[in-house]
């Protein structure tokens, strides 16, 4: 196999301008990571004096969500700076109550809660630990775990049922998951629902579990074991109550009776990526997931179960469609509980999708807000219309940030200057000048799929530790890197280290979604 490490393509070229990733194999990837760039920059606001610059999911309509905001902020470090959601973050936390409340949605206009008493899914304390161990920045960190302190404090003490202790929404809107069929009344009727919800409840643990990971880097180290505590406490009561064992999965339960709903929605993977799924039930839920008739469809994962009688193969917004945020949050659980090969099949089905969606007559050009499980098509909404197009917004978490961390497959782990590339598909591939613990790393590969062999280039003015594996899954370079160029070669076995690896240290997945965040 020749190195070509000198001779980049001109997508390659184009995306190095601002720092990127490219893969020689699926040049139409690449294309929809640069049209995702694009409409992010495009959708980048100024709202003047007392707000931050900020990125937006629908211009003109004078509203910041909560749950698209968090979304968003999940680009910064693959973007160009400034070019994501932190500035929304900012702008949500000035909006906090002294009491910890933080709405759902405030309006520009008036500095105010556009519907007020309700919530979005608590994702803070994820994208904050998520943005940091990707970049090495911590200087968001203290802020952050102050606010993420309150608001997790005020949705206990706020949204948790007397009767078991979960969590509710005020109503599936506000879950972010608009007209699931999860719930029977919506808060004008009967506060909360009648509904306890897997996700929030899941969210929550989440939200704990990053909590005792921050407490150490902004010198709280002494409330970690609290939190870690919140997130088992919490966990127990949801394996307890939410999980069937004949359907093998986990529903949202009635409030006075701990009765589940007969709802098989994606909220429920939530239970991968907080930890809350023990081994045995995480493969359980694998299972739904590869299954065509459950949550298997062709484009991705679809937000209902193919079985459910409300289930639209046109998607009807949350009746079926295909949402990035899901597939995304799917990804992150899979990968923290040994799945990664899945993971990178769901990236894949939904960035051919969305690359069909892109070149098509209808409906080419451009990136919509979440689409067809079936068809090559957007999703239709609510009404029967389609879904809102230059949706980015999350419709950007495909080309942007799973193309990098499942396709591609690399994990970043600045915070221990450890990375793994997970290598799978032929030919060049890397990403360019990724920020890193406050300087920069570009990686290359040249990869011969079928000898499971690859040359491996190096950039950066930051020491980290590489582990570089194979198609087949083993291990084929550990090596310290050091500031300047280094190349690698696979075929020339693992590399001695300077510091050597423990044997463990060679496992090929962690036990513990929870360790794995």
């Amino acid at each position: 196999m020749g190195i070509r490490l000198l001779l980049p393509s001109l997508a390659a070229v184009a995306l190095a301008a601002h720092g990127g990733a490219f893969l020689e194999d699926r040049p139409g990837w690449e294309k929809l990571n640069a049209k995702a760039v694009e409409l992010a920059r495009r959708n980048m606001e100024d709202l003047g004096s007392g707000w931050k610059p900020q990125m937006t999911c629908m211009p003109g309509f004078g509203v910041i969500w909560q749950w698209d905001s968090c979304y968003m902020a999940l680009y910064a470090g693959l973007t160009p700076k400034g070019v994501d959601g932190l500035g929304n973050l900012d702008n949500l936390y000035s909006m906090q109550g002294e009491d910890g409340y933080i709405s759902m949605a405030y309006t520009y206009a008036t500095r105010k809660p556009t519907w007020p008493g309700r919530i979005n899914p608590p994702l803070y304390a994820w994208c904050e630990w998520l943005y940091a161990r990707r970049t090495g920045d911590l200087s968001r960190l203290p802020r952050a775990y102050e606010v993420c302190s309150k608001y997790f404090r005020w949705l206990k003490a706020n949204r948790t049922r007397p009767s078991n202790g979960l969590y509710w929404f005020e109503d599936t809107g506000s879950s972010g998951m608009d007209n699931s069929p999860r719930s029977g009344y919506f808060s004008e009727h009967q506060k909360g629902s009648d509904v306890c919800f897997v996700d929030l409840s899941c969210q929550q643990v989440l939200h704990a579990r990053c909590l005792a990971k921050i407490a150490p880097l902004v010198g709280k180290a002494g409330e970690s074991a609290a939190w870690e505590r919140e997130a088992e406490d919490l966990a127990e009561k949801i394996n307890d109550i939410m999980w069937s064992e004949r359907g093998q999965f986990y529903y949202d339960v009635y409030i006075e009776t701990n009765n589940k709903l007969a709802t098989k929605s994606a909220a429920a993977f939530w239970a991968l990526v907080s930890g809350v799924a023990t081994a045995e039930r995480a493969a359980a839920l694998v299972c739904h997931l590869e299954d065509p008739g459950s949550f298997g469809a062709p484009n991705g994962v679809a937000s209902l179960s193919a079985d459910d009688p409300n289930y639209s193969p046109l998607g009807r917004y949350w009746l079926g469609g295909v949402w990035p945020p899901v597939q995304y949050m799917v990804a992150c659980g899979l990968r923290a509980n040994g799945y990664r090969t899945l993971a990178r099949r769901i990236a894949e089905r939904h960035l051919d999708n969305m690359l069909a969606v892109f070149e098509s007559k209808e409906h080419g050009g451009t990136i919509w807000e979440c689409y067809s499980p079936e068809l090559a098509a957007p999703s239709t909404d609510k009404v029967g219309a389609y879904a809102r197009k230059d949706f980015v917004g999350w419709g950007g978490l495909g080309p942007i940030v799973m193309f990098v961390e499942d396709v591609i497959g690399l994990d970043v782990n600045a915070i221990d200057r450890r990375v793994d590339w997970h290598l799978s598909h032929p030919g060049r591939q890397g990403v360019t000048d990724l920020p890193f613990n406050g300087g920069s790393l570009s990686l290359e590969a040249d990869v011969d799929a079928a000898q499971m062999n690859f040359k491996i280039k190096v950039a950066t003015d930051r020491p980290f530790r590489l582990r570089a594996i194979a198609p087949d899954g083993t291990y084929r370079v550990v090596r310290d890197i050091r500031p300047g160029v280094t190349v690698l070669d696979s075929t020339k076995g693992v590399n001695a280290s300077d510091t050597p690896l423990e044997e463990t240290d060679l496992g090929v997945e962690a036990t513990s979604a929870a360790d794995n965040l």
